[in-house]
């Protein structure tokens, strides 16, 4: 997850449990819990900058839940199970943007054939798309404060509804291919903080408007057959493929304004131009605007089928994976994502929003 970028394979994580010994069992109301499930991934950036965090998170928490921090992603399930079966009514996820999907994975599998409860996300990893663009941007003790405190005192708390992709195998947020991996294997290589993100695009501007060699290498071309939804298959030759769930990349970029607007639809942005065309249109991309841009074509999609001449890398969420030639792209289930602190602006008119709760009266003291 969040914290390593190698090619060869998708990062693994490493969970770690906050008690020692075998994981615990949870005993609550007669072998039920409700309350808050929290899974935290000990290798996101900020567990690792304040190893003490997954303590602050379970004190917390107190008697309205559990925190598990797990050491392997079998450990993950078997937390995941327990917190099935003790029915907790929020399961939150500390990590960034690759811990999210992944445990979005094994929350799939576990919760098989039943509802999964709402997530909270808990920012702490080097990317925090996600959580941004649900309007969560504050820290993880700091969300997770805010919900606790109106879960307590039975406050009906916002959620966005949201889709996630389903890619191959796979469930996530984001799908990119082309510039973006290429891109992030330059960044984790460097300095993961937000303002080595800034440095490295601005580096890559810079060489674009000069038309340098270091921007051609990022924008190098893939070809293939695209079909997408019931169309036919077209030939295609880009430099990147773009497919989302969320409206944000990294350093507030909006690129998908529009992807969380219509169930079991998603935004593609496929980029054909050169590196200055794409320089050029940074500051629309950034302010979210549904323009049109030279050498950009944006599109709405529920099933996107695309196959290349030559095996590439992608990416799921900032994760960058395995080099492979096909790929199945569709809308994937409905989740439900608790924002907290969440205020309606103008631009958020046409989300799909909810509320949960409120809950049977717990009292917690």
């Amino acid at each position: 997850m969040s914290g390593m970028g190698k090619v060869e394979s998708a990062r693994n994580v490493e969970y770690s449990y906050i008690r020692s010994g075998p994981p615990p069992r949870l005993r609550w109301n007669g072998g039920k819990m409700p309350g808050i499930g929290v899974i935290t991934n000990q290798r996101a950036r900020m567990h690792k900058l304040y190893p003490r965090l997954k303590n602050r998170l379970s004190f917390i928490v107190g008697r309205g839940g559990d925190v598990a921090a797990t050491r392997s992603l079998d450990d993950a399930e078997r937390a995941m199970q327990e917190f099935r079966d003790a029915e907790v009514d929020i399961l939150a996820i500390s990590g960034g943007d690759g811990t999210a999907h992944r445990t979005i994975e094994i929350m799939l599998k576990v919760y098989a054939g039943a509802a999964p409860p709402p997530i909270l996300l808990l920012p702490s990893g080097t990317q925090n798309m996600v959580p941004a663009s649900f309007g969560i941007r504050r820290g993880s003790t700091a969300t997770l404060l805010a919900t606790i405190a109106r879960y307590r005192h039975n406050v009906p708390i916002p959620v966005i509804r949201r889709n996630v992709l389903k890619v191959n195998e796979h469930f996530s947020f984001m799908f990119s291919l082309g510039v973006a991996p290429r891109f992030l294997e330059k960044y984790y290589a460097g300095r993961t903080t937000p303002a080595g993100a800034a440095q490295l695009l601005a580096s890559y501007a810079l060489d674009g408007i000069r038309h340098g060699q270091r921007s051609a290498a990022l924008f190098a071309r893939s070809e293939g057959e695209m079909r997408v939804d019931s169309g036919r298959a077209q030939p295609i030759n880009i430099a990147a493929l773009f497919c989302s769930f969320v409206e944000e990349l990294a350093l507030r970029f909006r690129l998908f304004p529009r992807a969380g607007w219509d169930v079991n639809v998603f935004e593609s942005v496929l980029v054909h131009g050169t590196p200055l065309q794409v320089a050029r249109a940074l500051p629309w991309l950034w302010a979210g605007s549904r323009r049109p841009l030279s050498g950009i074509q944006r599109f709405l999609a529920s099933e996107i089928d695309l196959v290349l001449e030559n095996p590439e890398v992608y990416t799921l969420d900032g994760e960058v994976y395995p080099a492979t030639r096909h790929f199945s792209i569709s809308a994937g289930p409905e989740l439900r994502f608790v924002v907290p602190g969440f205020r309606f602006r103008r631009i958020d008119r046409r989300l799909r929003t909810d509320r949960i709760g409120p809950w049977e009266m717990r009292y917690l003291v």
